[in-house]
């Protein structure tokens, strides 16, 4: 075997020191790594969860040994593996109880069973856009849509741990002005850290002027800008001007479109976080700085 996770790339994914990590392989036996011809262990997506998930039950105050045996039995054959919806519907349920508890538990839960991407993929961002509708059709009320958008955007947030990670390609993820709506662009640069881009993530509703200050000091190799209303794309064109010949500048979100991508000069995201990574991949082969 030649892919896999090393372990100092498992430590910065999980916030655990390389030191913890080997305690819990030699230890209890959480983690079977294969090895390098080097001697090198290689981690797995599965070692990756198994591992949030003994730290997210250690949060819930149970023992480490406990956390572990807990963890592990997910993982064992024959263990019942949820589909998509019912893992939304976990959510669900635990947001319409307004229960902190189990909405955090329920969140986790997904991110262990699926892994990060397809958890932000898969669960979470369809059923925001269903919460969403149902916020604006009168099914649920307004907390209960901003219970459920704060708590889930704090733990994707927490996923992408150090952002601005020694990646050598350089992103900036932002949301123009106007624009307060920041979880989906929030996952597009959860997604970006972990797949190697140092990020710097700068929120809702940030000005223009501060996105071409940032992008001018950090060389950044792409500037992803994130929407849902057409109206806040608009007056991007000058920005774009600016940036382009050593920035790649996209947009992604409801209120994009190839056609408004063209007559601004940028480039249309996929709304997928996940493809929407593997375009700016393609654009961006080598960083536009040395290394």
């Amino acid at each position: 075997m030649t892919q896999g996770i090393r372990i100092g790339e498992l430590a910065r994914r999980t916030g655990l020191s390389p030191d913890v990590l080997r305690v819990w392989e030699r230890r209890f036996k959480l983690f079977t790594p294969d090895r390098t011809p080097g001697g090198y262990r290689l981690y797995t997506p599965t070692d990756e969860r198994l591992a949030r998930d003994v730290i997210a039950l250690k949060e819930q105050g149970i023992g480490l040994a406990a956390a572990v045996k807990q963890a592990r039995s997910a993982f064992e054959p024959g263990a019942p593996v949820p589909t998509n919806e019912e893992l939304a519907k976990d959510i669900d349920d635990a947001v319409c109880a307004l229960d902190q508890v189990a909405v955090v538990a329920a969140v986790r839960r997904a991110t262990h069973l699926l892994g990060v991407e397809a958890a932000i993929v898969d669960v979470f961002l369809p059923y925001l856009v269903v919460l969403g509708h149902q916020w604006e059709t009168g099914q649920v009320s307004v907390a209960h849509e901003h219970f459920a958008s704060h708590t889930i955007r704090k733990h994707v947030g927490a996923l992408g741990l150090d952002l601005a990670s020694a990646g050598r390609r350089v992103g900036i993820v932002a949301c123009p002005p106007g624009e307060r709506h920041d979880i989906a662009a929030l996952m597009t640069a959860v997604v970006l850290s972990r797949r190697g881009w140092s990020v710097r993530f700068l929120g809702a509703d940030t000005p223009l002027a501060a996105i071409d200050t940032v992008a001018t000091r950090v060389r950044a190799d792409a500037v992803v800008l994130g929407g849902t209303r057409r109206e806040v794309f608009e007056p991007l064109t000058p920005l774009v001007r600016r940036l382009s010949g050593s920035t790649q500048v996209a947009i992604g979100g409801s209120g994009a479109s190839e056609e408004l991508a063209a007559s601004i000069g940028a480039t249309l995201l996929p709304s997928d976080p996940v493809q929407a990574v593997l375009h700016l991949d393609a654009l961006v082969v080598e960083p536009s700085r040395s290394a």
